[in-house]
């Protein structure tokens, strides 16, 4: 008899035990999932949101003012405006009107500075609204710093 009373028991708890923290928390588990679903869903969109837009900030970028010299000047102030506001050191630019081809000038930029401030020069020049497309740049830990070689073109309008 006591036998049956204790497996009685165990019975019971074990079905309280499953009613009471096995069913809940099943319930919390499929919440936790469908909320997980509905974010990542919303996450894709906004990724898709965010190329779209960046696309069409590219395609209607402006492109280099005509004229060689005019294309050289407009890419030397967006990289000088780039370096605007952040202590950058040792800055040397270099600009050269393209005569042919899509590429309206080529520049260089080069600085030292703190980690930070060379982040976010580079930062600057990677956005669309800079009127610049990186080529390539490179980083390099020197004595006085972070070194920042960047080297960029500008495009013809309509390319």
């Amino acid at each position: 008899m006591t036998r049956r009373l204790v497996g009685l028991g165990l019975l019971l708890v074990a079905v309280l035990v499953h009613v009471g923290l096995t069913v809940p928390a099943r319930r919390a588990r499929d919440e936790a999932r469908e909320a997980f679903a509905r974010k990542r869903e919303e996450r894709e969109r906004l990724r898709a949101d965010v190329a779209r837009l960046e696309r069409r900030a590219f395609a209607g970028r402006p492109g280099a003012p005509e004229g060689d010299a005019a294309a050289a000047r407009a890419l030397r102030l967006s990289l000088l405006g780039a370096t605007r506001g952040f202590s950058i050191g040792d800055v040397e630019i270099v600009t050269q009107p393209e005569r042919r081809g899509s590429v309206a000038a080529r520049g260089r930029l080069v600085g030292v500075g703190t980690q930070a401030d060379v982040l976010r020069v580079a930062g600057r020049l990677a956005e669309p609204a800079s009127g610049v497309i990186l080529a390539r740049l490179d980083l390099a830990v020197r004595p006085g710093g972070i070194r920042l070689e960047a080297e960029t073109i500008s495009v013809r309008a309509g390319s």
